[in-house]
């Protein structure tokens, strides 16, 4: 499966300092070293370590030779790399103590791309081929139009977020990948889950996926569902992280992969790349990543996340989904994915559901009323609850319990 990945690339010019320089402020740089980047590149390069058939398009500077060198040495194919007059893009990254980082960008070359040499490019690719795009180029509109034209699977990854990404068609993308900022960009600032279901309505047949750094990643469209746990590793610098996700998430897919394989790959990957300093170098190879299979820890285990959540549904009084998020050391939105991927229902109704299963033992177990079960078991709304128990038991609750009491019956 042929990959034409149109994006930038940059010289990376990484300062190490104590903590991101505030306004106003003068802070001295404990070290400076220079590195090949740009998100375009790097996802090139994520894409060639991951075993993908990779074509990088793009505009490179006078100053490009050790940008394309190094794509090369990594096994990009280049035939449609181009050079102009003038400076390579630019990135002035800062590094902290903890491994976090700012970055601003100098567009140069990559703002050099025009239509004409756009349709150059897309003529040696067929029907069901992919490209991938990031926004750090220009003529992105018409790279989307022109490849959707052509029927090639478009893959794009809307960073870094502007404004003027809202105006893309999100209908014709085979899968967008995208962080909790770039979500609230797309979505006026909601909720990540706002934005998943949002789009598993509107776009059913477009694969989302979301990237929330050390609280994991999501995969949903209209037909599925999957929440990937970050890896355990000593952050030292994120600067690639995202990039190389997607790349290999990218690479897996071509290559077969199903969504949720493509997650755990990718997840490990990334994992891999933040104990590493610099952008491109510090993308691992496959085989690196597939030795670390089974060994990399999980922040948390699926099974613990199960066992977990039933427990606090059985004995909290009210339960509540910011109390369990809290105590499981989760934030509210990342919890209900989960709670989603794992059980298959919504946190809302999990607690329906639980409360059901106590309401049926009780129509067992007692003789007490239909109202007084309900009360006992916390629902407001009786003939939402009889609707619900309806649905789960195939019976109404006096039926049930009738049926309950003539199986006791037969079996004495």
């Amino acid at each position: 499966m042929r990959i034409l990945n149109f994006g930038s690339c940059n010289i990376d010019y990484v300062y190490t300092v104590d903590h991101i320089v505030r306004a106003g402020e003068t802070l001295p740089a404990d070290g400076m070293e220079q590195f090949v980047g740009g998100k375009g590149l790097n996802q090139s390069v994520a894409l060639a370590n991951a075993g993908a058939e990779v074509y990088h398009a793009g505009s490179i500077g006078e100053d490009g030779k050790l940008l394309k060198d190094y794509m090369e040495s990594c096994g990009v194919n280049l035939d449609y790399l181009k050079t102009t007059d003038g400076k390579s893009g630019q990135a002035i990254i800062q590094l902290d103590k903890n491994g976090e980082n700012c970055i601003f960008l100098y567009a140069g070359a990559n703002h050099q791309i025009d239509k004409v040499y756009i349709d150059e490019v897309l003529n040696h690719f067929d029907k069901g081929d992919f490209i991938l795009l990031q926004n750090e180029i220009n003529n992105l509109p018409y790279i989307i139009d022109a490849s959707y034209r052509k029927g090639l699977n478009i893959v794009f990854n809307p960073a870094p977020f502007t404004e003027n990404l809202t105006n893309i068609s999100l209908e014709k993308l085979h899968t967008i990948i995208l962080n909790e900022v770039e979500c609230q960009g797309f979505s006026d600032g909601a909720d990540p889950e706002v934005f998943l279901n949002k789009m598993s309505k509107e776009y059913p047949k477009l694969n989302c996926v979301v990237t929330l750094g050390s609280q994991g990643s999501v995969f949903s469209n209209g037909k599925e569902r999957h929440v990937q746990s970050a890896f355990k590793v000593k952050t030292v610098d994120t600067t690639a992280a995202g990039d190389t996700f997607v790349g290999f998430f990218l690479a897996a897919i071509t290559g077969g992969s199903e969504a949720k394989r493509a997650l755990e790959l990718a997840s490990m990957a990334a994992a891999l790349t933040v104990s590493k300093k610099g952008a491109a170098p510090s993308i691992p190879v496959l085989e690196d990543v597939l030795s670390m299979d089974g060994k990399m820890s999980p922040f948390m285990a699926s099974h613990d996340f199960r066992d977990k959540t039933i427990s606090y549904i059985r004995t909290a009084e009210v339960p509540d989904l910011g109390d369990l998020a809290a105590s499981l050391g989760y934030t509210k939105s990342y919890t209900s994915r989960k709670i989603s991927c794992e059980f298959g229902f919504t946190f809302s109704s999990l607690v329906l559901n639980y409360r059901c299963q106590k309401a049926a033992e009780l129509l067992k177990s007692t003789d007490l009323s239909i109202s007084e079960i309900i009360k006992q078991i916390g629902y407001e709304n009786e003939s939402f609850f009889r609707r619900k128990f309806q649905s789960l038991y195939g019976a109404n609750p006096l039926e049930f319990r009738k049926m309950q009491k003539e199986i006791t019956t037969d079996d004495t």
